[in-house]
């Protein structure tokens, strides 16, 4: 069952440049009858940020990948004219298009020199039009080729209609080849062509942007909403336009919109699903058989969404950041600045910092364990880290995300990632709670670790029956040299460094109980690890080792000391067969009840412990 949060967020990386403009005013174009806009949107809008690939100079080939629903009404026309909206004033010296096969085959470009540099619009005529024939299934790459000098940004970008990415052309060891640029956040790259066709229908219907929610509670209505954009040749009432609404492949409800829709124009359509009847677990919603009058518009295809309907949620416990650092990393001590940011700005978030080797130098702080957990997570490179597992801080498709931001951008950065906890929070809901109870005998410095906590009836149905408790026991105020921008810091304190994982890295499966579930741990702290300094950390998932980075999100999280800090020594150490009856310090002198520090406890049952309190 995938799940994911796609956060469109505006970053500022080490290799990528990107910085808002808001100079731009919109440029109309005159079609005749027989033209239309063909691109990722066709409306005259421009985009008011400016971006570029990297700080160089060059010439940079750059397109967009129009897909096979939207070339079907384009086809058999010709392409006449390119449009490239930019941002600030460059030259553009080159239009072009490349066709692409169903398999992603990349064919012969077909170019066409010009000499276009204003910032806005810029209308490129073609000498020779471009017959579209594209095959079945297949796509066609639009895009120029432009100068690319020292802190001009000359890409504009407008969010509008469904975000796709963009490509350049890039050079990967002894080869060129196609590459995302990971803009998308920023919207559809400014560049769309002018497509004549004997005979655009007089209806012709665009469908895109179907939302939903992820997780709804049965009886609650599941509210979702889609686009429609009119380009045909004449204005149609949206009344005559009609959408059936499926859940499951079933037909539920119709749904229609009393606006008149111009030519050009998009109209929301909205509605409400009932879910009062719904089973548990994975549902899909589909928009499907548009209909004008009678007549059901073959060329539309169906939209779909899944959702789940469960019986009930908890609250959202923690958070987890999961930091995959080194002390050669340079880069890293960036990582921690923003992320000190996110926990000075929030108190649910958890932050384990997993350390590993690099260029050679051995971190103090490597283990084998951690070396695993940045295997299965996809990490690539320092710094990185993943939020809850989720995919969609910088793709939809991975979690171990690049956090080498510049310094002053980690204010933005800290408020963007905690809107990206919000969103998880809000639309994923919890089906079980995590309590932790450790406690500790300091003579042998063996643990003993109760994680339980009460579960949805739905849990299994809703997160699957491979899901997994795993716990992590992390060290806080570890000081050790680390290099920062090319300086070595001596002294440097880092905190959560992950120690271990009991048990596996890949989590355990719940000991179910009548309500909920208790599993328990043993573990001897080495004598080098601080007690004192140290926190265990407990979160539910689905599986790490299955290597899909799509499938590995978390649902609860928490994070408890080691040894308790609140003077509830009788909450530590009572259980069924003997009680906290007298105190004493170290010297063996009778206190009147727990103190910080050192406190020898005599049992009921005659038997002594002895009990760290911070």
């Amino acid at each position: 069952m995938k799940k994911h949060i796609l956060f469109l967020l505006v970053v500022l990386l080490l290799p990528f440049v990107v910085d808002a403009q808001a100079h731009l005013v919109p440029a109309t174009v005159d079609l005749s009858e027989n033209q239309r806009i063909m691109g990722h949107y066709d409306s005259d809008a421009i985009g008011t940020t400016g971006a570029s690939i990297a700080r160089t100079s060059g010439n940079v080939s750059i397109g967009v990948i129009l897909d096979s629903e939207e070339l079907d009404v384009f086809s058999g026309g010709k392409i006449t004219a390119f449009r490239v909206g930019l941002a600030e004033s460059t030259p553009v010296t080159k239009v072009f298009v490349i066709p692409v096969t169903s398999g992603g085959a990349y064919g012969s470009m077909t170019s066409w020199t010009c000499n276009v540099s204003e910032a806005g619009w810029n209308l490129v005529d073609l000498d020779t039009p471009y017959q579209l024939d594209v095959p079945e299934g297949g796509s066609l790459m639009i895009g120029f080729e432009y100068e690319q000098t020292a802190d001009v940004n000359p890409l504009a970008f407008v969010k509008e209609g469904d975000l796709y990415d963009s490509y350049y052309y890039k050079r990967a060891g002894h080869m060129y080849m196609w590459t995302s640029t990971g803009l998308s956040m920023l919207g559809n790259l400014c560049l769309q062509c002018i497509v004549e066709k004997d005979h655009f229908p007089e209806i012709l219907i665009k469908t895109g942007n179907l939302k939903s929610l992820d997780f709804v509670k049965k009886g609650e209505e599941l509210p979702f909403s889609f686009t429609v954009t009119n380009r045909g040749a004449i204005d149609i009432d949206a009344q005559a336009l009609s959408f059936d609404v499926k859940v499951d492949d079933e037909k539920v409800a119709t749904i229609t919109n009393d606006e008149i829709m111009a030519v050009g124009s998009v109209t929301a359509f909205e509605g409400a699903l009932n879910t009062e009847d719904l089973t548990s677990g994975e549902h899909t919603l589909t928009i499907a058989n548009a209909v004008v009058g009678d007549e059901i518009l073959s060329y539309v295809h169906p939209m779909s969404v899944s959702f789940v309907a469960h019986g009930g949620s908890y609250p959202r416990q923690k958070h987890l950041v999961e930091q995959f650092t080194s002390t050669y990393c340079t880069y890293c001590p960036l990582g921690n600045s923003m992320l000190s940011l996110v926990q000075n700005q929030r108190d649910d978030v958890i932050w384990v910092g997993v350390h590993g080797d690099l260029n050679g130098g051995k971190d103090p702080y490597t283990t084998a364990q951690g070396d695993t957990i940045m295997s299965y997570v996809g990490m690539t490179g320092y710094p990185a880290a993943s939020f809850d597992r989720a995919t969609g801080w910088e793709s939809d498709m991975q979690v171990a995300n690049s956090i080498g931001y510049y310094e002053q951008y980690h204010q933005q950065i800290a408020d963007e990632l905690c809107l990206f906890f919000d969103n998880i929070s809000q639309s994923n809901p919890t089906f079980a709670t995590i309590e932790i109870n450790p406690v500790v005998d300091l003579e042998t410095r063996e643990a003993h670790i109760t994680v339980s906590g009460e579960m949805s009836p739905d849990f299994e149905s809703l997160l699957g029956d491979d899901n997994r408790l795993t716990v992590y026991l992390t060290e806080d105020s570890l000081v050790a040299r680390q290099v920062n921008n090319g300086v070595w810091i001596e002294k440097y304190r880092h905190n959560g460094v992950f120690r271990c994982a009991l048990a596996t890295v890949d989590g355990v499966e719940f000991n179910k109980t009548d309500n909920g579930y208790s599993n328990e741990f043993t573990v001897t702290i080495p004598q080098e690890w601080n007690m004192a300094n140290m926190n265990v950390v407990a979160f539910i998932s689905r599986p790490i080792a299955k290597h899909d980075y799509t499938d590995m999100f978390l649902n609860n999280a928490e994070m408890v000391p080691l040894i308790n800090q609140e003077g509830g020594i009788e909450e530590i150490l009572n259980d069924e067969d003997a009680v906290p009856v007298e105190y004493y310090d170290v010297m063996g002198r009778l206190m009147d009840g727990p103190r910080q520090g050192v406190n020898i406890v005599k049992m009921s049952n005659g038997s002594t412990k002895k009990v760290l309190l911070k």
